[in-house]
C-alpha cells in the first residue's frame, strides 16, 4: 500500500485515525495501531510480515535479556543475538543474491566451473528501515542510554508504526518514547491541522513535482549513450530533483500522519541542496540515517579520535556501508565510497576550502553531489559511465531524439522551479502552518490538484526499493 493511492487516502487512513480516537486506554490504542500497521504492511505482501514480527520478539526479549544482565558477558549475549538475527536477515534477503552474482563474475573470469545455488529472493520492503531501528533500540538499551520497555505491545507499534514503517525517516525509540507512552491520554487530534498540512505539502511533493519529473526523465536513462550532452544534464538534473522531492515528499507525508496520531518523528531534510560543503550535505540529507551512521558505525569504529588517517579510513568505511545498505549493486557502493572519499578529501582541504565565497562552495558541493547521483540512479556501472560521457563529451546542440518540443520547455520549466524551490524557498520544517481560512482553502487547492495528478499515475516511493 502507498500513501499515494486512494485505497491509503480514503479507506485505509480514515480507519485507522477514527479507531485510534474511538479507542481510549493504551493498549487499545498499542493493538490498534500494530494491528494497522501490519494490514499496512501485509497489503504489500502478508507473507513478509512474519519477518518483521520475528525481529519484533527477537529485539524486545534481547532488549531484557540485555537490561537484566549480572554480568557484563551476559549482557553481550543478548546485543550479539539482536545483532547477528537483524544483519542474517537483512543479509540473506537483500545481499544472497548480490554476493553469488559477485561470486560467479569472479568464477567466470578465472573460467572455473563451480556450481553455485540459484535462489529467487523477493526483497521485503522496508526490511532496511526497520531492522535498523530494532536495532538501535537493543544497542542503546545495551550501551545504557535507555530502558527497556516491558510492553511487547508498545514494542511492536513501534517497530510497525505504518507511517514510517517503509521507508523512513529511521525512527529510534528514545525519539518517541514519551509519546508511546502517554499515548493514552491525547483526547483529541491537537495537532490535526499540523499534520494534514505537512502530510498535504508531501504529497505534493511526491505527485505533482517529482512524478511529473519522472515521466520526463525515466526514457532518458534507458539509453544513456544515445542522449546528446544537453539531454543527459536534464536527465541527470532531473533525477536529482525528482529524487529529493520524491523521498523528502515521502518524509513529509510520514511526519504528518505521526503527528495525526500524536507522534512526533525528526527531521529527514534540511534543505540539503543549500549545503555549502559535503559534510555539510550529509547533515542535512536523510538526517536519520546519517545520525544512525555516525552513531552505530563511525563513532564505534574510532570517529575522529584516532588520528588523521584513521579519520579518513573511518569515514570511507561508513559512507561505503551506507552504500550497499542502500542495495544491493556495485553501483551503490561505487556511490558510497564516492562519498566516502569526498568526506575525507573535505578534511583535509577544510581550512581553504571554508574561505572560498558562499555561492561557490554552494555551487562546488551541488555539483558533486549530481555527479554522485549517475552512480546512485544507474543500473551498472557501463551506464554510469556512459551517462558521464554524454555530460561531459557529447554533443551541446540539440537534445537527443528522446527529448523535444514541449517535453524540452516541460523540462525546463520544472528544472527551473526545482532550482529557486530548493534554493529560496523554506523547507518545510520551516513553514508556519496557520489555521486561518484562506490558509485552509489555498491546502484544500493542494490537495485536489495533487489528486488529480494522481489519476495519471500512482507510482510508488523511490525508497520503496531499500
Amino acid at each position: 500500500m502507498i500513501f499515494n493511492s486512494y485505497i491509503f487516502l480514503f479507506v485505509f487512513l480514515p480507519i485507522a485515525f477514527a479507531g485510534f480516537w474511538i479507542l481510549r486506554g493504551k493498549q487499545l490504542r498499542y493493538l490498534w495501531l500494530t494491528i494497522m500497521s501490519y494490514i499496512f504492511y501485509g497489503y504489500w505482501n502478508y507473507k513478509f510480515a512474519g519477518l518483521m514480527l520475528l525481529s519484533t520478539v527477537i529485539d524486545f526479549f534481547a532488549a531484557q535479556i540485555i537490561a537484566n544482565a549480572s554480568t557484563p558477558q551476559k549482557k553481550k549475549v543478548g546485543i550479539v543475538i539482536s545483532v547477528i538475527v537483524n544483519l542474517a536477515l537483512l543479509g540473506f534477503f537483500k545481499y544472497f543474491n548480490f554476493g553469488i552474482d559477485t561470486l560467479q563474475s569472479i568464477f567466470d573470469i578465472f573460467q572455473w566451473q563451480v556450481p553455485l545455488p540459484a535462489l529467487n529472493i523477493i526483497l521485503p520492503v522496508g526490511i532496511s528501515f526497520y531492522t535498523f531501528q530494532s536495532m538501535s533500540y537493543t544497542i542503546d538499551v545495551y550501551r545504557g542510554q535507555l530502558q527497556p520497555t516491558k510492553n511487547f505491545l508498545e514494542y511492536a507499534t513501534y517497530v510497525s508504526l505504518f507511517p514510517q514503517l517503509v521507508a523512513g525517516p529511521i525512527v529510534r525509540f528514545r525519539d518517541i518514547v514519551n509519546d508511546l507512552e502517554n499515548i493514552h491520554l491525547l483526547r483529541k487530534a491537537s495537532a490535526f491541522h499540523t499534520g494534514v498540512s505537512i502530510f498535504v505539502i508531501g504529497l505534493a511533493k511526491k505527485v505533482i513535482i517529482a512524478d511529473s519529473i519522472a515521466s520526463i526523465i525515466n526514457p532518458l536513462w534507458n539509453d544513456p549513450s544515445a542522449l546528446s550532452a544537453g539531454a543527459a544534464w536534464i536527465a541527470v538534473l532531473g533525477y536529482t530533483y525528482q529524487l529529493y522531492f520524491d523521498f523528502s515528499g515521502y518524509s513529509d507525508m510520514a511526519v504528518g500522519l505521526g503527528r495525526l496520531f500524536g507522534f512526533h518523528f525528526p527531521q529527514n531534510f534540511n534543505s540539503p541542496y543549500k549545503a555549502i560543503n559535503i559534510s555539510d550535505f550529509w547533515r542535512r540529507w536523510h538526517i536519520t540515517l546519517s545520525s544512525w551512521l555516525r552513531d552505530y558505525l563511525y563513532i564505534p569504529l574510532g570517529g575522529s579520535r584516532l588520528g588523521t588517517v584513521r579519520t579518513y579510513v573511518n569515514l570511507f568505511i561508513t559512507m561505503l556501508l551506507g552504500g550497499l545498505w542502500h542495495g544491493a549493486n556495485w553501483t551503490f557502493v561505487i556511490w558510497g565510497s564516492y562519498h566516502g572519499a569526498l568526506l575525507a578529501l573535505y578534511k583535509m582541504v577544510k581550512n581553504p576550502y571554508d574561505r572560498l565565497p558562499i555561492f561557490l562552495q554552494r555551487a562546488t558541493t551541488f555539483f558533486l553531489v549530481v555527479i554522485g547521483w549517475v552512480f546512485f540512479r544507474s543500473p551498472t556501472f557501463g551506464a554510469a559511465t556512459a551517462m558521464l560521457t554524454r555530460m561531459f563529451g557529447g554533443a551541446m546542440a540539440g537534445t537527443g531524439a528522446l527529448l523535444a518540443g514541449g517535453a524540452l520547455m516541460t523540462a525546463v520549466i520544472l528544472l527551473a522551479f526545482c532550482f529557486l524551490a530548493t534554493n529560496f524557498f523554506p523547507n518545510t520544517f520551516e513553514w508556519q502552518f496557520s489555521k486561518k481560512p484562506r490558509y485552509a482553502v489555498a491546502l484544500a487547492a493542494v490537495a485536489v490538484l495533487s489528486l488529480i495528478f494522481m489519476n495519471y499515475q500512482q507510482s510508488v516511493f523511490l525508497y520503496y526499493q531499500f
